[in-house]
């Protein structure tokens, strides 16, 4: 049996729990998964809690408070954080993935079918639609 559960509750404190709005809790359980995400990206990175502040140019004790799981983190901050670690923090679901186009510069003497565009959802997908955009020039371009 965990030290956690071995523990007797206090009666008092367990029916102030009870009493806690849904939306208080939602936003406490919100916050620890931001906390564990953060601590999930430092450990895979081989960071500590002092390398995250001096990437933020924040002292260790505020990167400290706000992995304690407390911290309303807001969006600004959570921006930072994911351009500090490289990796991105929190997902929005239900989100379309961002299209991005580039335009691809041709020399005259090379055709392409009118109107022809490449989507990517995603930067990965620029190797790919580059490859293919190259083997489609050299399909269609003529001397």
């Amino acid at each position: 049996m965990s030290k956690q559960n071995s523990m007797k509750k206090n009666p008092l404190l367990e029916e102030l729990r009870k009493k806690v709005p849904e939306n208080i809790k939602s936003e406490i359980d919100l916050s620890f998964e931001i906390v564990n995400r953060i601590q999930e990206i430092l450990l895979m990175k081989n960071l500590t809690q002092r390398d995250l502040a001096e990437l933020l140019g924040k002292s260790e004790a505020e990167v400290s408070k706000w992995m304690r799981g407390t911290h309303n983190f807001t969006c600004k901050t959570l921006a930072k954080i994911k351009m500090a670690l490289g990796e991105p923090i929190i997902e929005v679901t239900g989100k379309k993935a961002k299209t991005e186009y580039i335009l691809i510069q041709v020399s005259p003497n090379v055709s392409l079918p009118m109107n022809e565009s490449i989507k990517m959802s995603n930067k990965s997908d620029f190797a790919i639609n580059y490859n293919q955009t190259s083997k489609l020039m050299e399909a269609t371009s003529y001397n």
